[in-house]
């Protein structure tokens, strides 16, 4: 009965983003069967399908790599493998496809994870709507634009990989192997999954027993992916973004730490802000993160609590803190802060862990869930009016 309620509050989850999406369409038409105009992914997978590493001609509106004369996409190739098979069947337009199945399936296992953590149905909608619609996940996961979609596949994988290694399953390495191959920082999760992973009654050698089919899955995927990039540009980690125009022509190149105080400063920088007429939002490298994904209010608020506390998690709270503290690092050490955009795209790369350590953090009391109402209230208000906004 217990199972059955559980698969009707999913259902009623799904429901939910959905028409949110749904209603965001209505105004900007950007529907997920619509033929999308940066479709990289796509392109690629014709060209394998075709039986070519590189594409057939140079697309100027979308990112590409030029090498030895040839043109490449400039992404960690990963969704093209799920379009792949799609594209053989002559299906090219999946990628809105991929992008809703993707965005639905985070929202999914999100609640999955709350659920794991033995808090109730309500509370792990609650929770996981404000984890996606009510942060800047909304902004990124309604449309299949490359480099959204990216960031879409990379943040459902992320959670599916948090779950499975919460519930000790050898599938979380090769979930989180396909995560890198949307967004490469999501390799910064590995320690956080092995902790996960470890089973204290173990061994090493009976841990890597255990989880050795796991291990030898996500090997090849990863030598999946430096066999292309070395057949592309010669190097197994070169996946084609140094050979941009923008990072070739750059002083200090697509990374380094001469960009790293600038680009924090766009994580804090409020909207230009007036009572007497709208507020301007900044359209490129983003805004201020606690507007955009509240989530991270919530974050702190409950991280601070459970170390006065001095609860038994403190640990992997801290492994979760540590994480999101290098991730950032390394997000602010990019040339740009993802250019174009509404809120602050590349901070969506780490909602999977704070989500995760909100579940770690939450005290049992219901108490202060409504607070976390108004904040999922005032984040699902931001972006979707930006999102609009943005799109339209």
């Amino acid at each position: 009965m217990n199972l059955k309620k559980e698969y009707k509050s999913i259902a009623m989850l799904c429901l939910t983003v959905f028409a949110v999406f749904f209603a965001i369409w209505t105004f900007t038409g950007k529907w997920f069967w619509s033929a999308e105009p940066y479709n990289s992914y796509v392109l690629q997978a014709e060209a394998w399908k075709n039986g070519r590493l590189s594409l057939s001609e140079n697309y100027s509106h979308l990112e590409i790599a030029e090498f030895c004369g040839k043109y490449y996409i400039s992404f960690p190739p990963f969704p093209s493998y799920v379009m792949f098979p799609f594209v053989l069947l002559g299906f090219n337009n999946c990628d809105g496809l991929t992008s809703l199945i993707s965005a639905l399936m985070g929202a999914v296992y999100a609640f999955k994870i709350f659920k794991h953590f033995r808090y109730g149905d309500r509370r792990a909608i609650l929770f996981s709507l404000l984890l996606t619609v009510g942060s800047n996940w909304l902004f990124t996961a309604q449309v299949a634009w490359v480099w959204f979609i990216a960031q879409n596949m990379a943040f459902t994988l992320s959670i599916m990989a948090i779950y499975y290694a919460l519930k000790k399953r050898g599938i979380s390495l090769v979930l989180w192997a396909c995560a890198v191959g949307c967004r490469p920082f999501q390799a910064l999760y590995l320690p956080l999954i092995l902790y996960l992973l470890y089973n204290r009654d173990l061994t090493i050698i009976k841990n890597f027993k255990v989880y050795w089919k796991s291990i030898a899955v996500t090997t090849l995927v990863a030598l999946s992916y430096m066999t292309l990039n070395f057949c592309r540009f010669g190097n197994p980690l070169e996946f084609g973004h140094n050979y941009l125009p923008e990072f070739k022509e750059a002083q200090n190149g697509q990374f380094s730490v001469v960009y790293i105080i600038e680009n924090l400063k766009s994580l804090l920088r409020l909207p230009e802000i007036s009572f007497t007429s709208a507020w301007q939002y900044q359209a490129f490298d983003g805004t201020n993160i606690f507007i955009i994904s509240p989530i991270f209010i919530a974050y702190f608020i409950y991280t601070v609590y459970a170390f006065v506390k001095k609860t038994d998690r403190r640990g992997v709270l801290m492994l979760i803190f540590s994480t999101v503290s290098v991730q950032l690092l390394c997000i602010t050490a990019h040339k740009t802060m993802g250019g174009s955009q509404f809120g602050n795209r590349y901070t969506n790369d780490i909602l999977p862990l704070v989500f995760l350590s909100v579940g770690y953090a939450l005290p049992k009391s219901t108490e202060y869930d409504k607070f976390c109402g108004v904040l999922l209230m005032f984040g699902f208000a931001v972006n979707a009016i930006g999102s609009v906004l943005y799109y339209m």
